[in-house]
This record gives C-alpha cells, sequence and structure tokens, in this order.
C-alpha cells in the first residue's frame, strides 16, 4: 500500500464511514457498524477504495428497503448489528453471508471488472433470513 492508499483509506474511515453509518442508523433506527478489512482493498491501489461509494449507496438502498416500516426495523435489529466488508481480486470470491448478527459481504472492486450485490440482491437475500 502506497501513500495515495493510504490518504484514500483514512479519508474514507474519518469522513465518509461515519457518515454512511450515521445514514444506516437514519434507515434503520439503531447503529449499524460497518467493519472493513482495509488490507484487502488497499492491497492494490486506490480504484478499490473509489469503488466503495457504490457500495455504500447498496447497502443503504439495502437498508431503506427493509427497514421501510417498524417490522421490518426491528427483524433487522434482532438480525444484523454489522457489516463486514472485504475485497477479493477473484469473483469467485464474491458472496454474502448473514452469521451471529453480522452480514460479511465479499466483493470484486479490483481489476477492469467489479462485482458485488446489488441492493436488491441483499435485501431479498437478508428479507429471507429475517
Amino acid at each position: 500500500m502506497g501513500l495515495a492508499e493510504k490518504r484514500t483509506a483514512e479519508s474514507i474511515k474519518t469522513e465518509k464511514l461515519p457518515a454512511f453509518e450515521a445514514k444506516l442508523k437514519d434507515k434503520a433506527g439503531y447503529d449499524i457498524k460497518v467493519d472493513i478489512n482495509w488490507d484487502t482493498f488497499t492491497a492494490y491501489d486506490q480504484y478499490p477504495l473509489s469503488r466503495l461509494d457504490i457500495v455504500f449507496d447498496d447497502l443503504e438502498s439495502f437498508v431503506k428497503k427493509i427497514c421501510s416500516d417498524d417490522m421490518g426495523k426491528e427483524a433487522l435489529q434482532d438480525k444484523m448489528s454489522t457489516i463486514q466488508l472485504t475485497n477479493s481480486d477473484n469473483n469467485d470470491d464474491v458472496k454474502m453471508e448473514l452469521k451471529d448478527k453480522t452480514l460479511a459481504l465479499t466483493v470484486q472492486l479490483v481489476q477492469g471488472s467489479f462485482s458485488s450485490q446489488t441492493d436488491s440482491q441483499i435485501a431479498n437475500y437478508v428479507e429471507a433470513l429475517l
């Protein structure tokens, strides 16, 4: 990881991430911690870090869909308190799992391709488990 990646990651940690978690709290009615495996995002270059905005938008939209009413908010709060993000350079690693109150998402934000779960895919997966 070079200086540019370190600066970008630090900016996300101190500015974008707190604002994103505040948006999630606003939509869900409770705190949702976002845990980013920084080593998997900064191991390449700045490009995967710049794509985190897309992932954040999909996650915010997913939470909004589930938490459209009190029933959804309560159900999500019972099952999820953390979102864990991991990046991979292998498209076959892209997956999602809700376990132990953690929604673990592995995305592929490196190279020329881009693969992550859409808001609807995440909402459909999680809603089925609530």
